[in-house]
C-alpha cells in the first residue's frame, strides 16, 4: 500500500502508517533541518525538500510518482492561519495550503486520503470559491478594514505619546465599521471544512471529519485534533473511525488516560544523552529559583498560560507546541523537560526506533508540530482494515 505524505514534518503521521506495513514511497517537507529527522527515520523513502507551491517541487513530486500507484496519500496543511491563538487571517497563505493538498489528490487519485489539523479549523471562515464582482468588493473591504485594525493596535501597544489619542479615536471607527459589516460576512464567506469536504466529492470521495483526542487512544497529553478521511466512491467499504482505548476515569470498559508521570518518570534522573535527545537545557540560578517557586498546574512566566507550564504528574499533558523553548516544566525536577521526554508525551517510540536529528530548538519545533505517533497507529490499523 503506496503513501505519499504531504507537510511531513518529522514523520508522526508517516510513522503510524509505516508500523501498519504502509510504504512511504515520497514524502514533501518545506524545511531542510526537519527533513533532516524524516530522511533519518525513513531511510527507503524519497523525501523531496521545498516549497508544496512551488511549480518545481511540484513537478519532482509527479514525477516521482510515474509509474506507481498512490494508495493513500497522508498530510496536515500546517495550521497558522486556522490557530485558536492569536489573530486568524483566512487570506492568510499559511492558511491556502490544503488547496495544494487536494490538488494531488486530484493528481494521483488515492483511494484514500487522511487529512490532519487543529481545532481551530472547525470555526474558520474563508471565501467562498468563485466569488462574482459584488462579493469580491465586499470580501475586500473587510479585509481591508481588518488589516487597518491590526494596525492601529499595534500603534497603540507602543506606547508613543504623540500619535495615541488619534489611534485610539480611528480604532473605535474602524471597529464600529467592521460591526456594521458583520451581517454580510455569509455573502463571501464560508466555513473552511465545507470548501475542503465538497470539493473532495467533486474529486469523487466520500468524506468524513471527526474531532479525535489522542489521549483517547493512548497518548498521555490531551491533544484534539480534526481527522478528515476520505475514501474514493469506487470503493464499497466505509472507512470506520478507531474505537477509543481511554477515558478519563478508566469506566465503561476502557483504561483510564496515560499519565505524565507514567509516561517519563523513568527519564527523570537519567544522564545526558545526546542521543536518544534526553537534552537538558542549561538554566541561569534565577530561572531555576523560579522553578522552585512555581506549583503545579501554574506557568513560570505569570502572564501565559501555557508556555514552562508545570504538568501535572497524574493526568495527561496539555497540548504540546513548539513554544519557542517555552516548553513543559517537569511536575518534580526544577527543570524544563527534554526533547525525548516530550516525544515520550506524543507517543513517539524511543531512539533508536524513533530519532529527532538536528538542533535543540528544531527537535522542540518538530515535536510541537507532530501528529502523535499512537494517534497516527490508531487510524492507520482502519485504514488497513478498509483496504
Amino acid at each position: 500500500m503506496n503513501c505519499f505524505e504531504l507537510f511531513a514534518g518529522c514523520g508522526g503521521l508517516g510513522k503510524g502508517f509505516h508500523e501498519e506495513g504502509f510504504n512511504i514511497v515520497v514524502a514533501n517537507e518545506l524545511e531542510e533541518n526537519i527533513a533532516v529527522t524524516y530522511k533519518y527515520n525513513f531511510k527507503d523513502t524519497n523525501v523531496i525538500v521545498g516549497d508544496i507551491t512551488k511549480k518545481e517541487i511540484k513537478s519532482k513530486i509527479k514525477k516521482a510518482w510515474e509509474n506507481i500507484r498512490c494508495d493513500v496519500i497522508l498530510g496536515g496543511p500546517p495550521c497558522v492561519a486556522y490557530s485558536m491563538a492569536g489573530h486568524r487571517n483566512s487570506r492568510d497563505p499559511r492558511g491556502q495550503l490544503f488547496k495544494d493538498y487536494i490538488e494531488f489528490v486530484k493528481e494521483l487519485g488515492p483511494k484514500v486520503f487522511v487529512m490532519e489539523n487543529v481545532k481551530g479549523i472547525l470555526t474558520i471562515l474563508h471565501d467562498k470559491p468563485n466569488l462574482n464582482a459584488d462579493e469580491k468588493k465586499l470580501a475586500d473591504e473587510y479585509y481591508a478594514l481588518e488589516e487597518e485594525k491590526l494596525k492601529l493596535e499595534a500603534r497603540i501597544r507602543s506606547k508613543k505619546p504623540k500619535i495615541k489619542n488619534k489611534p485610539i479615536r480611528l480604532l473605535k471607527e474602524v471597529k464600529a465599521k467592521i460591526k456594521k459589516m458583520k451581517k454580510d460576512i455569509p455573502k463571501f464567506r464560508m466555513n473552511v471544512t465545507d470548501i475542503i469536504i465538497n470539493k473532495m466529492k467533486e474529486l469523487g470521495y466520500n468524506v468524513q471529519m471527526k474531532l479525535l483526542n489522542a489521549a483517547n487512544y493512548g497518548v498521555p497529553q490531551k491533544r484534539e485534533r480534526v481527522i478528515f478521511v476520505g475514501v474514493r466512491n469506487d470503493i464499497t467499504e466505509k472507512f470506520e473511525y478507531p474505537i477509543e482505548t481511554h477515558n478519563k476515569d478508566g469506566t465503561d470498559g476502557k483504561l483510564k488516560w496515560v499519565s505524565v508521570k507514567e509516561a517519563i518518570d523513568d527519564l527523570k534522573d537519567a544522564p545526558e544523552n545526546a542521543e536518544i535527545q534526553q537534552i537538558y537545557t542549561k538554566h541561569t540560578p534565577k530561572f531555576i529559583e523560579k522553578i522552585k517557586n512555581t506549583k503545579v498546574g501554574t506557568s513560570v512566566l505569570k502572564k501565559y498560560s501555557e508556555s514552562f507550564y508545570r504538568c501535572y504528574p497524574d493526568r495527561p499533558s496539555n497540548t504540546v507546541k513548539e513554544n519557542h523553548g517555552g516548553v513543559f516544566v517537569h511536575y518534580e525536577k526544577d527543570r524544563v523537560m527534554t526533547p525525548r521526554e516530550l516525544a515520550r508525551l506524543q507517543s513517539f517510540p524511543d531512539a533508536p526506533d524513533f530519532v529527532f536529528k538536528g538542533t535543540k530548538s528544531s527537535m522542540l519545533i518538530q515535536l510541537g508540530n507532530a501528529v502523535p505517533y499512537l494517534l497516527s497507529k490508531a487510524i492507520a490499523k482502519q485504514v488497513k482494515k478498509l483496504l
